[in-house]
């Protein structure tokens, strides 16, 4: 599956190599905070278009 945040191919429940977004699986809210993310998915994506740090 793709990385809800950059694209890139990422396996269910896997963090992200390029961006490092742990991956929930395929449901993702944007505005979720669960799991180990310390973003939500809106958050990240924010983050990841800005050259920031996703986590």
């Amino acid at each position: 599956m793709k990385c809800p945040v950059c694209g890139e191919e990422v396996d269910y429940f896997d963090i992200c190599d390029n961006c490092g977004w742990q991956n929930s699986g395929s449901k993702e809210k944007e505005s979720d905070l669960r799991g180990p993310n310390k973003m939500t998915l809106e958050e990240a994506r924010i983050a990841y278009k800005n050259d920031k740090k996703v986590n």
